[in-house]
């Protein structure tokens, strides 16, 4: 059994008791209201005792690449795409470390790719952000510790002295 075809009208929504004019008018009238609504919800605000204060900015001003595997790690750079900045180190032998320090800049969260070689072959983290630990002091400057910890392993956080 097959269903009647549906005739759709061009006509006006009927409104019963309402002419056409206000029938129009109303209409106006609605959408007018519904987009004052929608607009004004952006102008909403808090109170100021309800605002959190944002936290200081933290400033990094140096780094530590620190090679944990038994045997040398090569050409470990720390990359900051958003920015195009870098910073590395060249050999970096067991059990040790490569330090430093570099004109203080503010961390404004953006993520970041470890690289380096291991017996010449090449390896990588995906991107990464690092949340600042909430016991750093924010009006002190921190370092970004960079560990190969495992062999094609690395992480990294933000240390203070």
């Amino acid at each position: 059994m097959t269903s009647p075809p549906i005739n759709f009208s061009k006509e006006p929504l009927p409104l019963p008791g309402l002419k056409c004019r206000r029938r129009k008018a109303l209409l106006v009238a609605l959408q007018f209201f519904w987009l004052s609504l929608t607009v004004l919800q952006g102008c909403s605000s808090v109170p100021v005792e309800a605002q959190e204060a944002e936290p200081p900015g933290l400033s990094i001003d140096g780094m530590v690449i620190r090679n944990e595997l038994p045997f040398p790690v090569t050409d470990v750079l720390i990359d900051v795409p958003a920015t195009g900045a870098f910073a590395g180190c060249g050999n970096i032998l067991p059990g040790s470390d490569c330090r430093t320090s570099f004109e203080s800049r503010d961390y404004g969260r953006q993520a970041l790719i470890i690289r380096w070689k291991e017996y010449g072959e090449s390896h990588q983290t995906g991107e990464f952000v690092i949340d600042v630990p909430d016991e750093l002091d924010r009006t002190r400057p921190a370092w970004l510790e960079v560990v190969i910890f495992a062999q094609g392993q690395a992480g990294a956080s933000l240390i203070q002295d």
